[in-house]
């Protein structure tokens, strides 16, 4: 699986997070309400990558029906955060839930809840 299971957080994390919370400070001046569309991505590869250790395939997934949610407000010349987060999120916990209920799962609380997993 590749280093130990659980939560995982290093210093190229912590660049990552700064440098996109200044992208979103400094680019709100110029896109507005559009420039959360940088942490909200960067925080679910957060939390997909560091904490909830999702395998590919539900990356790909969430990304691919973010695109579409995302594009078809954008087709109809809106950006709505409670819309985008309405279809968004039960979609994001749907995937956090199905990872953590797998054999496989090796993120944060693995330990409890997959004891068996070899780390």
């Amino acid at each position: 699986m590749g280093g130990r299971a659980g939560f995982r957080f290093g210093w190229q994390d912590g660049v990552a997070i700064g440098l996109a919370a200044g992208a979103t400070w400094i680019g709100w001046g110029f896109l507005g309400s559009g420039v959360l569309l940088v942490p909200l991505t960067l925080g679910h590869f957060f939390l997909f990558c560091n904490v909830f250790r999702l395998r590919r395939s539900y990356e790909i997934y969430w990304s691919l029906v973010f695109l579409l949610n995302v594009g078809v407000w954008l087709f109809r010349g809106e950006l709505p955060w409670l819309g985008i987060l309405a279809i968004q999120t039960p979609v994001t916990l749907v995937l956090i839930f199905l990872e953590m209920k797998s054999p496989r799962y090796h993120g944060v609380f693995w330990d409890r809840l997959n004891p068996d997993y070899e780390s």
